[in-house]
């Protein structure tokens, strides 16, 4: 499971620092979405968005909705790799 939310993590990348950063930048927060792990879309999308509120404040900017399509996109490739 941590190989599916981190490369969907690190696709999205939430505050733009692939670019410039390792691969394992957003390692942190995605054991931290594993951790807290919900099978609710609902439920998964708020523990996305506070895990990157706390780890990066108001650098992380995005809109709950996006975190709601990333929550979807997380849900999908778990269940297809059941």
């Amino acid at each position: 499971m941590f190989d599916i939310v981190r490369k969907i993590i690190t696709k999205w990348d939430p505050i733009k620092l692939m670019s410039f950063s390792p691969p394992d930048e957003y390692d942190i927060e995605c054991q931290l979405i594993i951790e807290e792990y919900e099978k609710t879309t609902e439920k998964l999308s708020k523990i996305i968005y506070s895990v990157f509120r706390n780890s990066f404040g108001e650098e992380f900017n995005e809109d709950f909705s996006k975190c709601e399509d990333i929550a979807v996109e997380i849900e999908k490739e778990i269940q297809k790799n059941i």
